[in-house]
């Protein structure tokens, strides 16, 4: 059990925060850890472009298609009243 610096209470030592005052608790941290992720040069831009090629092209596929279906509601709603 570790102890809050603000308040003075008990706390488990999984905790990040002080779950009494809201104070977040002071630990050593690594220094990779430190640095997110995106900006941490782990993989090559190479290996990056593979990652990200097909999920990006899909979701713009995904847009595209959702717009497309939403104006044509729009179209089939407008012309009923018509």
């Amino acid at each position: 059990m570790e102890r809050c610096d603000s308040c003075g209470r008990e706390l488990a030592s999984t905790w990040k925060f002080c779950i009494y005052c809201g104070r977040p608790m002071h630990r050593a941290v690594p220094a990779l850890a430190a640095i997110p992720a995106a900006i941490r040069p782990d993989l090559s831009t190479e290996e990056e472009a593979k990652k990200y090629d097909a999920p990006f092209w899909v979701g713009i596929g995904m847009g595209a298609l959702g717009l497309v279906l939403i104006v044509y509601a729009a179209i089939q709603i407008y012309t009923s009243y018509a």
